[in-house]
């Protein structure tokens, strides 16, 4: 209870803090223009995902026991976790007979997950620095993913919307491959990580104000992060897009889970140290919708209205996952 109490005090303190900053803008109790807005809610990310985030992790791989070799079979789960994800979305919006620019945004919101701000802060709660040395291998090819599958497939529904073309130049698995390659955050995570397994094999002592620095600068990350999601935050759910979101916490809490974790019991994950490897796959395979979902439906004019509402219900259903999979690790 404890665990739970803290994750979703700094998740919900952050969203709610970044949106009364932004609301005190608005009213010109503080005084910052839309250019100034943007640019601060840019650094905050920018810090967290440049900083602060990269100098977790490779202190926390540095002491990580990566003697177990089925721990780098976790970027296969971790795709596939989100491969899951875009079918039961494909599957269940044409089920739903719903229209391109509504179906778009439901596929693409099952797969898209919170792995990093959210999922992060989770395994760290709940799994501590072990877990959380395994987070980067499990996201690994995520904004590959992102990049070469969901934008082009988000893309492909608002040109159907649009009965034509955008005569803009289609985004392959190349093209997508090549954009993440060049994309600043992707490299210096990678950076982190391989620094840190070099020092894991060499077998360099850590320095040990490490211990107690990785417990201030995960919480902190994740404030930024969730601080800069909340100045964007709009609370406003219609009732016709309320299903579509229980259906999205359905498919993102339950059938996700546990097809992956099927996955992962297959490869052998339950057989490493203390069921870390499939631990670690129970909780991001769980995690709510990522932000980055709202992105594609702003790009390619899809019904952002619905992006929105599916976020806000499936990161709501923090309140009962994070709960359950607390008692589902103590099992």
């Amino acid at each position: 209870m404890q665990s739970f109490i803290v994750s979703f005090s700094i998740i919900i303190i952050s969203l709610l803090s970044g949106y009364a900053f932004n609301a005190f803008i608005v009213h010109g109790m503080i005084k910052l223009s839309a250019e100034q807005t943007t640019n601060l809610r840019l650094t905050m990310q920018k810090t967290a995902l440049l900083g602060i985030y990269p100098v977790a992790f490779l202190g926390a791989i540095w002491i990580a026991d990566l003697s177990e070799p089925l721990y780098f079979l976790l970027p296969v789960v971790g795709i596939s976790a989100l491969a899951t994800g875009l079918v039961y979305g494909l599957t269940v919006s044409r089920l739903l007979h719903l229209p391109p620019l509504r179906a778009g945004v439901f596929a693409t919101s099952a797969s898209s997950t919170n792995l990093g701000a959210i999922g992060a802060l989770v395994v760290f709660i709940l799994l501590g620095e072990p877990g959380f040395a395994l987070v980067p291998f499990y996201k690994l090819l995520e904004e590959l993913w992102n990049y070469s599958f969901l934008f082009p497939i988000a893309r492909a529904y608002g040109e159907r919307a649009q009965h034509t073309h955008c005569g803009k130049e289609q985004t392959s698995f190349i093209a997508g491959l090549l954009k993440v390659l060049r994309d600043p955050f992707l490299l210096v995570a990678l950076s982190a990580v391989s620094l840190g397994l070099v020092m894991n094999f060499m077998q360099i002592s850590r320095p040990v104000f490490y211990t107690g620095l990785n417990k201030i600068l995960v919480p902190t990350g994740t404030t930024l992060l969730l601080f800069s999601i909340g100045m964007r935050l709009r609370f406003a759910v219609t009732r016709a897009d309320l299903r579509a979101g229980l259906l999205i916490v359905l498919g993102k809490s339950v059938i996700v889970p546990l097809v992956v974790s099927a996955i992962a019991l297959a490869l052998g994950l339950g057989q490493t140290p203390d069921g870390l490897g499939l631990k670690l796959v129970l909780i991001l395979s769980s995690m709510p919708v990522a932000f980055v979902s709202l992105v594609p439906p702003t790009l390619y004019k899809l019904d952002q209205d619905l992006a929105g509402s599916l976020w806000l219900i499936s990161n709501a259903s923090l309140l009962v996952v994070v709960p359950v999979l607390s008692l589902l690790l103590q099992i």
